[in-house]
């Protein structure tokens, strides 16, 4: 998984709003594993050049290269107003496709760098075996776990503002007074579904480090 650690760049300052979209955009692309960089450090015009190419070689971006086109130019463009309210809502836009789209082929190898693959069957409940097999193309995921890995990337990229990956897997062991006092590998119990009602409590507990939620943890 593509390590994302922005340092404050100049060029977004008084543009909180488009820095914070654009950062949740490259969370949920790295937890997805559609980032081609190992690591990205800050927010500039080439890491969004580079973004965009990525979601386009996936066939994620849509218009995002004609769109974003302020954001990617190497000579700093004045905004105005409507300009930046046109760039969040167009983040916001592909931050929703990446949420509606799983991508097993790609999300494989990235959790499986998180959480390894003992700890990963567990949390989608298949066995390793079979994991190994969907993960390598042997067999064809499952919609039903396609479903479970997608919705695991996208709570490891509310997660990853304030975790590494060894914080990852314990936050997943932890008991939460939210979730009744079981760990929310606990609360998911087996045969579990994104839109069922514990998966959807523990994606909040997640979705709040990101400032998505207002739910404490």
């Amino acid at each position: 998984m593509t390590n994302i650690q922005f340092t404050p760049n100049p060029g977004y300052a008084g543009h909180a709003g488009l820095a914070q979209r654009l950062a949740s955009v490259f969370s949920r692309s790295a937890a997805m594993g559609l980032l081609s960089e190992a690591e990205v450090t800050e927010l500039n015009p080439g890491t969004v050049r580079n973004l965009v190419a990525d979601l386009q070689l996936h066939g994620l971006a849509g218009t995002a290269g004609i769109s974003l086109a302020p954001l990617m130019h190497d000579t700093p463009q004045p905004w105005d107003l409507a300009t930046e309210r046109l760039l969040e809502d167009r983040l916001d836009q592909l931050a929703q496709v990446l949420e509606e789209s799983p991508a097993p082929a790609t999300e494989w190898p990235s959790m499986r760098d998180v959480f390894g693959d003992e700890l990963l069957a567990t949390l989608l409940d298949v066995s390793a075996s079979s994991l190994r097999r969907y993960a390598s193309g042997e067999r064809t995921t499952p919609d039903a776990t396609a479903a479970r890995l997608h919705w695991l990337a996208m709570v490891v990229s509310d997660l990853a503002g304030g975790y590494n990956e060894l914080g990852m897997r314990r936050w997943f062991e932890r008991p939460r007074a939210q979730l009744g006092g079981l760990s929310p590998r606990a609360a998911l119990g087996p045969g579990w579904q994104p839109d069922d009602a514990a998966a959807l409590r523990v994606r909040a507990l997640a979705a709040a480090l990101s400032g998505a939620q207002p739910l404490a943890v």
